[in-house]
């Protein structure tokens, strides 16, 4: 039996929770939604009795490890070696496999934690300095490997153990952890100092060790101890030869401090990378790392929530409404989800803004938390949340896949499956895009912002872009407040300010479109007569027509001293150009042949003259540029913008002899002109 609910999101996040096992009948129909009331199975007795059974080896067999192997496998490892396979079609469930291969074939029935890969299993134990290597000799003969379940005695596996280093006659929870390309392994362990050690005669440093590195051909590498007591240790999905720890320590005034810690793999030994200290409010009781590595979540004890973003050094803090006992990050790096040990879930952006969350209901009631004791019950503690889906480095490329499934498992029951449904606008889709959407949708313009800020824009500069553009478009759509202006300018600054340095490639690619950004927003200002911050916004941008404009309106609204400061600007930006050497500045369309003709010369450039003469209103600058490869020639450009409509004439130097070849009016004779340089199609009129 299973009971399936409904939320939604962005102020609300939306939810399906399918509960397995465990669960007392449900009092209202589902069916009516179109939800499964009984189970989907041609052997629906077969299905209940497997449940059946599963619900009672997680009320009296420990559970180690719970995990997707896929979106469609969910896994569960219990301490005597029994291995359940779940298998699910979305959030309903369609198979049952339970796996006794394992029983009675081990060294011991206390396994501490377990790594399980296609090709291989390694276990830990928690009364054992040994662990456990289980080589598969055959492979899964399958078509659809990802939603096939076989037992591992169809696998012909070989047993064999590795001695570990570690402190002797101590039962202790042993973790495991491997990297992306599956040819390293991490040991490590709790080692505080305040537990009770057995006496020994000679007392070794490298009993206290914690951390132990190993190849998954079981060759011993290196041991290393830990200062500080290891909250969580792993390698970096990124860098496979990497291990990223965050340890608990306490500053020299005694106050509680994280250690977020990188450790390099070189050469068969572990070497400390960086250190980075985290000061927190109280001690930290989980964490979570997003997918890109560079955030940082860290739960409190006194329900604060703690972001530190290793690209700027900074920490964001956050109260929330639970302890956070567990953290999850949305593999899209959007939201992140809390649990707290009572059966709670809290939803933050990954600017730490909190998401409400609601049930299915007729009416829209969204609360700050989501208490599965308000639904079923659960009389032991939530231990684990974990999104379906593959590693980082395992991930497919298709940007489209849906990451909407949530394991949440209790202590000794239930184990359900959380399906959040994000709506037709969002297309299923949890992104960063999609979330800004729907915070503009429902107009909270400063989440959506804060959400932006969040973005890099060397690496995924498009969506920036978008995001930013959602953005701006809302704004100017709207009466200019002070809260809108502010709000576009922290748009506008997440490029023009942005928290992590831009590469090159980046600003030549975005600047343009996101400069006409901000000249509408100039002229958004004028239009409501912020002539202040009109006027400094000009300056920012160094255009002389934003300051004409302010020239000309303020003339008309009798601000005679902005008019004339104003001109005054436009002329110094004129003096400027001719004494710097800028040869042209000029407003055009990102379609306009010229432009794209003069960019083009400009990669060609040996020599830039400019000159001036000033005929009452025209402006004539002449710019000479020599084409490489070409010797005894170059080319003059002369730019005449007139106050109505600037034009361009283009000249040709022969043998030293300059010719005008554009003169008259005709469009045609200056598109020959152009044509004969041959670096520039025929084209109606080029005009800027």
């Amino acid at each position: 039996m299973y009971v399936c609910t409904h939320t939604h999101i962005y102020k609300y996040a939306v939810s399906y929770i399918y509960t397995f096992l465990y669960l007392p009948p449900p009092h209202f129909s589902l069916t009516a939604r179109d939800y499964p009331w009984i189970l989907k199975s041609k052997r629906v007795d077969k299905l209940r009795d497997a449940l059946k059974e599963v619900e009672d080896l997680m009320q009296n067999i420990p559970c180690v490890l719970s995990k997707w192997r896929n979106k469609y496998i969910c896994q569960l490892l219990f301490h005597s070696g029994i291995l359940v396979s779940l298998s699910l079609c979305g959030p309903q469930l369609e198979k049952v496999l339970i796996d006794r291969t394992l029983v009675g074939k081990l060294i011991s029935d206390t396994i501490s934690d377990a790594v399980l890969t296609d090709s291989f299993i390694i276990l830990s134990f928690e009364d054992h300095n040994q662990l456990c290597f289980i080589q598969f000799t055959k492979t899964m003969d399958s078509l659809d490997v990802n939603k096939r379940l076989e037992k591992l005695s169809s696998l012909d596996f070989k047993i064999s153990y590795v001695d570990i280093l570690g402190p002797e006659g101590r039962r202790m929870k042993r973790h495991l952890a491997i990297n992306s390309v599956q040819d390293m392994v991490i040991c490590w362990w709790s080692a505080t100092s305040d537990g009770a050690w057995p006496w020994s005669p000679i007392s070794c440093e490298r009993d206290r060790a914690n951390l132990l590195l190993l190849g998954c051909a079981h060759g011993k590498l290196e041991l290393h101890p830990h200062e500080w007591e290891p909250l969580d240790a792993r390698f970096s999905s990124l860098q496979p030869q990497q291990v990223l720890t965050v340890e608990l320590s306490v500053s020299a005034a005694k106050e509680p401090m994280a250690d977020s810690c990188v450790y390099k793999c070189v050469r068969n030994r572990i070497q400390c990378a960086s250190i980075t200290r985290i000061p927190l409010r109280a001690r930290a009781v989980s964490c979570c790392r997003d997918g890109t590595e560079d955030k940082l979540v860290l739960g409190c004890e006194d329900s604060s929530v703690v972001l530190y973003e290793a690209y700027n050094q900074v920490t964001v803090l956050a109260q929330a409404e639970l302890l956070p006992a567990v953290i999850a990050y949305h593999p899209s790096g959007a939201v992140l989800l809390l649990g707290s040990s009572q059966g709670e879930l809290q939803l933050f952006d990954t600017a730490l803004s909190p998401i409400k969350i609601q049930l299915l209901a007729q009416d829209y009631s969204p609360e700050a938390t989501l208490q599965f004791s308000k639904h079923c019950e659960v009389p032991t503690s939530l231990i684990q949340i974990q999104w379906a889906a593959p590693p980082v480095s395992l991930a497919s490329p298709d940007c489209l896949d849906i990451h909407d499934l949530l394991l949440v498992r209790f202590d000794k029951g239930p184990l359900g499956v959380l399906q959040f449904k994000f709506g037709v606008f969002t297309r299923g889709q949890l992104g960063l895009m999609e979330l800004i959407q729907q915070y503009i949708r429902y107009d909270e313009i400063q989440e959506a912002i804060n959400v932006l800020s969040t973005m890099n824009w060397n690496t995924m500069g498009e969506r920036c872009y978008i995001c930013l553009s959602a953005i701006c478009n809302h704004l100017l759509k709207q009466k200019l407040t002070p809260d809108r202006e502010a709000q576009l300018e922290a748009s506008l600054g997440t490029f023009y300010a942005p928290k992590r340095p831009l590469l090159d490639r980046t600003v030549l690619e975005y600047r343009d479109p996101i400069s006409r950004y901000a000249r509408r927003f100039f002229h958004h200002l004028l239009r409501y007569q912020r002539f202040e911050k009109a006027f400094l916004l000009a300056v920012d941008i160094g255009a002389r027509d934003l300051f004409m404009d302010i020239h000309y309106l303020a003339l008309d609204k009798g601000e005679l001293a902005l008019a004339e400061v104003a001109k005054r600007k436009a002329n110094d930006i004129d003096a400027e150009s001719i004494t710097t050497g800028i040869a042209f500045q000029y407003p055009c369309e990102d379609n306009c042949e010229t432009k794209r003709f003069i960019l083009g010369l400009c990669g060609k450039v040996q020599a830039v003259q400019t000159e001036r003469s000033v005929r009452g209103k025209e402006l004539k600058i002449i710019v000479h540029i020599n084409i490489k490869g070409q010797s005894h020639s170059s080319l003059n450009i002369c730019w005449c913008p007139l106050e109505s409509h600037p034009a361009v004439m283009l000249w040709q130097c022969s043998d030293g002899i300059f010719s005008d070849v554009s003169t008259g009016s005709d469009p045609g004779s200056k598109a020959a002109a152009w044509h004969a340089v041959g670096s520039l199609p025929l084209h109606e009129e080029y005009r800027c």
